[in-house]
């Protein structure tokens, strides 16, 4: 199993580290709120949609994290 994550893990930093991957990232930054608040006053539900969202970004990030 762990060698299927890491030829996955391969395969997201393959993608994203192109120039066009580079330019999907950066829309998808911007839509998924990597780098604003996802929180909506009032409204939980519409909070936890827009935390969902943000858990995208984050999952491709994290895919291609470098191990420490």
């Amino acid at each position: 199993m762990n060698q299927q994550i890491d030829k996955l893990k391969d395969l997201y930093k393959q993608t994203f580290n192109t120039d066009s991957g580079s330019k999907v990232l950066a829309d998808l930054e911007a839509r998924c709120n990597f780098r604003t608040p996802s929180y909506v006053a009032g409204d939980a539900n519409a909070t936890a949609y827009e935390e969902g969202k943000r858990a995208v970004i984050l999952h491709v990030y994290n895919m291609m994290r470098e191990e420490q």
